[in-house]
């Protein structure tokens, strides 16, 4: 009793001026002249330092040794100027990336995530900085800008697609997941179109709608900053029902039927590898006809194998029994040597035309009259020569023009390609030998609308180009745009394919070269 009353006495006084004082203090900042820095420093950062291969999508994180006051937690939003507390450039800072809110806190107010309004750049290298904008609760700034030594994204391209219904209209709201390299998804917009960027690789797109039927594709990023076509993709109604796959095989160049041709079906569309789906097979017959029985509604992808010839693949639709679905196979080829096969749906004549590498074409005349623009009307018999190449190095077969195609639809309602649903073409471009240095560029034009523009008759055609070249097989898809004009590709020996697919309007057929 007499100690708690003495220690009453003379300590009261005492501990409530202190009580006082560490009331006024600003979370340490009193501290600080004793000696003590309770200012809020950076923990650790995400990505880390130096690190590589890091996704385009990605969100940077930091961690604070206290707890943030989140006012002082800002970035920029509305422009590219290095703004906020919070920052994030490639170019040391003359212009940051633009976020798409402020930064979010977790961890008690410690943690705060910033996210990019858009993927970031392939291939680049981005830092971090923290200015001493950031307070803690107690107002307390960091002791000086943090910047982190960077860390650079990883090689990334471009899926760009669409998605219709079997009657040929756009179909929006298409949730499309991406599997594979790497996880993301998007949903297609109200002309049935999207586009996704990601990290190389290869991929499996899933579609998937509320009353339709789940369909997925295959298809690879190779290359950084090239964007990729994916086919087309048709959902078909749930209420689909099966039916049998009817079609016939010929080949490429000479149009002939080919017999014996092995024929089964994977689930999806441009899948090349897995299991077949067991007893959904067929052969075809002496005229080149095959039926494959009873198959459940969906996408797939028909395998076509023979002795002789390139292994060959195409897409199939079943709602019901499907007719017309055929394929052209190219004999194989020697190395060195590229094929190429154009094959379309509908009644628009559509012409292959190829820009060929010629490094002394000084006689002056036009690229029409020499052959290095060759096209339907090109003389393969000229008798002009160039250095290392012979005219006939280069081929267009078919019977109809002086240089033309397999199938040139130029007769009207009598050739094949009127026949409903069937395929018109193919046009076919043989290389016999690849020239080792220059460019090859392939395009396609709509001979039928050539003086139209803005037409989307090429775009719905359903036009595929493939490629054939040291036994590997590349397929090109017509992009969802209006134009009269696809430029697919340009090739070099050296660093192979640059996909371009770009769509244009082109009145002449002799200017197509211009593009």
């Amino acid at each position: 009793m007499f100690l708690s009353k003495k220690f009453t006495q003379y300590f009261t006084p005492i501990l409530i001026p202190l009580a006082f004082f560490l009331s006024n203090c600003n979370e340490g900042s009193e501290y600080e002249k004793f000696g003590y820095d309770n200012r809020p420093t950076v923990t650790s950062v995400s990505p880390t330092d130096n690190s590589t291969d890091v996704a385009i999508s990605t969100t940077p994180v930091v961690t604070f040794s206290k707890k943030i006051s989140t006012s002082t937690a800002t970035a920029n939003t509305s422009d590219t100027t290095c703004s906020g507390s919070f920052q994030l450039s490639s170019d040391n800072f003359t212009t940051c990336v633009q976020m798409s809110a402020t930064p979010s806190a977790s961890n008690g107010d410690k943690t705060f995530t910033s996210t990019p309004a858009d993927n970031l750049i392939s291939l680049t290298t981005y830092r971090h900085k923290v200015t001493t904008a950031a307070k803690d609760r107690g107002g307390n700034s960091l002791a000086e800008a943090y910047t982190t030594n960077g860390f650079t994204t990883m090689a990334a391209g471009t899926f760009k697609g669409s998605v219709k219904k079997a009657d040929g209209d756009a179909l929006s709201g298409v949730l499309v997941d991406f599997s594979g390299a790497y996880v993301d998804n998007t949903t297609t917009d109200s002309s049935g179109d999207f586009n996704k960027t990601l990290g190389l690789g290869s991929y499996t797109l899933t579609y998937s709608k509320s009353g339709y039927i789940t369909t997925t594709q295959a298809a690879t990023l190779a290359k950084d900053k090239v964007t990729v076509i994916v086919a087309t993709l048709t959902l078909l109604d749930s209420s689909c029902s099966a039916g049998n796959i009817t079609g016939t095989i010929k080949d490429a160049v000479t149009g002939s039927a080919i017999s014996g041709v092995s024929l089964s079906i994977r689930s999806g569309v441009n899948v090349s590898s897995g299991s077949t789906i067991s007893g959904k097979t067929a052969t075809s017959e002496d005229n080149g006809t095959y039926s494959i029985s009873s198959v459940d509604a969906g996408g797939y992808t028909v395998e076509a194998s023979v002795s002789g010839y390139v292994t060959s693949y195409f897409t199939v639709y079943v709602c019901g029994d499907v007719s017309n679905q055929n394929a052209n196979l190219s004999a194989s080829l020697a190395s060195g040597s590229m094929r190429i096969v154009l094959s379309w749906k509908g009644t628009d004549d559509l012409d292959a035309h190829l820009e060929i590498p010629v490094s002394d074409d000084q006689d002056g005349e036009s690229d029409k009259t020499d052959g290095t623009h060759l096209f339907f009307i090109t003389n393969q018999t000229n008798a002009i020569t160039y250095s290392g190449i012979s005219t006939y190095d280069y081929h267009i077969y078919g019977t109809g023009d002086n240089v033309t195609h397999d199938q040139d639809n130029k007769g009207g309602p009598a050739t094949p390609c009127l026949e409903s649903g069937s395929k018109c073409g193919p046009e076919t471009i043989t290389i016999s030998k690849i020239m080792s240095s220059g460019a090859y560029r392939y395009h396609v034009h709509n001979y039928t609308n050539k003086r139209e523009t803005a037409n989307s008759s090429l775009e719905a055609s359903g036009a595929t180009v493939h490629v054939l070249y040291n036994d590997v097989l590349t397929i090109f898809y017509v992009p969802r745009e209006a134009g009269n004009l696809w430029t697919i590709f340009d090739f070099d020996n050296s660093s192979g394919f640059n996909p371009l697919n770009t769509m244009a309007d082109e009145s002449s057929y002799t200017s197509v070269d211009d593009h």
